[in-house]
């Protein structure tokens, strides 16, 4: 009942917008391009309003297969780039990884994090995303250098609806959902999420994942077992 209505408006605005473009309108593209740029907006924050309502009735599903994690991560720094005109966001380049799970899910944590360190750092500084791993597990993190969290927030901003302010009491948009999903998402698949951060200093935000989180714990303590893909 929430999506159905905001798809269609999305749908007139685009054609509404691709009318504008071949009419040389520029004026009345300019006006829709930003309303097309808010319902995107919209349509994420019921995402995640879905979401929440899964993860408290238990019905987050999953869709786990194989996938390239350096294709992940390469093409949503490249998607995310395009409309962080103020920010450059610079990925470390590291070695070949496949990984076992939700794919769209782990695309999701990836996106929030980067999405988040552009909107709490208000100047024009770079984000850092930086991707290390060992024979079990990757751990990425995202770092900025913005607002950054207090000691006595860290554990919170991973609560429903909580949401940071910067030192200057400057408020956010968005209602506090992302941290406390992409908790949910990476435990279910077997990792952990955390924060470290210093007021004024930026903050970095990490998680640790198994590379197949269906391998057994008695498994992992085996130093020369090799998983296996495909």
């Amino acid at each position: 009942e929430l999506k159905t209505p905001v798809t269609s408006i999305k749908a007139y605005a685009q054609i509404l917008l691709r009318r504008f473009q071949k009419d040389g309108n520029s004026t009345a593209e300019a006006m829709v391009a930003k309303m097309d740029g808010q319902l995107n907006k919209l349509i994420s924050l019921i995402g995640d309003l879905l979401d929440v309502t899964k993860i408290e009735g238990g019905r987050l599903q999953l869709h786990e297969e194989f996938y390239n994690f350096n294709l992940l991560v390469e093409e949503l720094a490249e998607e995310l780039q395009r409309t962080a005109e103020d920010h450059k966001i610079i990925v470390s380049p590291f070695e070949e990884i496949h990984m076992y799970g939700d794919k769209e899910r782990i695309g999701q944590v990836l996106t929030n994090l980067i999405t988040n360190a552009i909107k709490y750092s208000p100047g024009k500084e770079d984000i850092f995303v930086n991707v290390s791993n060992d024979a079990r597990s990757v751990t990425v993190c995202v770092k900025d250098k913005g607002v950054g969290i207090s000691q006595e927030n860290q554990e919170k901003v991973f609560e429903r609806f909580f949401r940071v302010s910067s030192p200057q009491n400057q408020s956010f948009p968005g209602l506090g959902l992302g941290l406390f999903i992409s908790t949910e998402i990476i435990k279910r698949q077997g990792g952990r999420i955390w924060v470290e951060s210093e007021i004024n200093k930026g903050a970095t935000f990490c998680f640790k994942l198994p590379i197949d989180y269906r391998v057994k714990e008695e498994e992992k303590n085996i130093p020369d077992k090799k998983i296996k893909y495909g």
